[in-house]
């Protein structure tokens, strides 16, 4: 386990391809905690340049839930290929995140409802299998091991994580009474202290749910993609925003899920 101290709080979602994301970047350095950043965007960013604090680098695993995407099972372990060819592995992820996080998570598959048994149980033991072979690698930074909702952490716990991640919430983000059950779910089988990440989440509201139940950090790309469309979390909303509207709604947006995230 790495001694580096856990990110608590809400964290954004920052992609490095979208103006919006570049605009309320000053922001995210100042008010945030940390940033969250997958590494499909890290593979294909234009420049060098990264959000000067500390990075919480995701596997982009989420992308399975894309139409065209694939995960197999390679030397033991999953790899997700995209739509486009392109593939990610657990080798892929652990070399990205030992160049640039403070805080990684190992690569699972979400597993949605509409998923058959098979196939679901076949995903989560491949996310298994990575995070497996992860925590038995060298590394500088914190490692998270993912679970999906309803999944034991008990092995993933024996293989001692510098915390847990919980994914699968974000399509039921409106449904505060089932994101905080299943937060509540792991936290309960948690040794105390251990960070619980939350993956996906960012309405004020559905951040309070998922804070009371145990978790400790939460992300989101919602502050940006709701202000992209003209919209804040306070009801204001407009049809045609110019860039610095739709500025103004991704900073509203930041400061509550801020706020909703902070702990007491």
């Amino acid at each position: 386990m790495t001694q580096t101290s856990p990110i608590q709080g809400f964290v954004p979602v920052l992609t490095l391809r979208f103006p919006l994301d570049a605009l309320l970047r000053p922001y995210v350095e100042r008010l945030s905690p940390a940033a969250l950043i997958s590494v499909p965007e890290l593979q294909h960013r234009r420049d060098g340049t990264l959000p000067d604090l500390p990075l919480m680098i995701d596997s982009g695993g989420y992308a399975a839930l894309q139409p065209g995407a694939q995960v197999s099972r390679r030397g033991g372990l999953g790899i997700l290929t995209l739509a486009d060819g392109r593939q990610i592995t657990p080798r892929d992820v652990h070399a990205e995140q030992e160049r640039h996080a403070h805080t990684g998570f190992t690569l699972d598959f979400p597993c949605p409802d509409q998923l058959g048994a098979e196939e679901r149980a076949r995903r989560l033991d491949l996310g298994l299998a990575n995070a497996r072979w992860a925590l038995r690698q060298p590394r500088r930074f914190q490692l998270y091991a993912c679970v999906q909702p309803g999944q034991a952490a008990a092995p993933f716990l024996a293989l001692e994580p510098d915390g847990l991640a919980l994914g699968g919430l974000a399509p039921h983000s409106r449904d505060r009474g089932r994101i905080h059950d299943a937060v509540r779910e792991v936290r309960q089988q948690m040794p105390a202290g251990m960070p619980l990440h939350v993956f996906g989440i960012g309405h004020p509201d559905s951040l309070r749910a998922v804070f009371a139940a145990g978790a400790t950090s939460a992300d989101s790309s919602a502050c940006q993609r709701l202000a992209a469309d003209g919209r804040s979390w306070q009801g204001e909303a407009l049809s045609d925003p110019a860039p610095h509207e739709r500025l103004r709604f991704a900073l509203h947006n930041l400061l509550a899920a801020t706020e909703a995230g902070a702990r007491p």
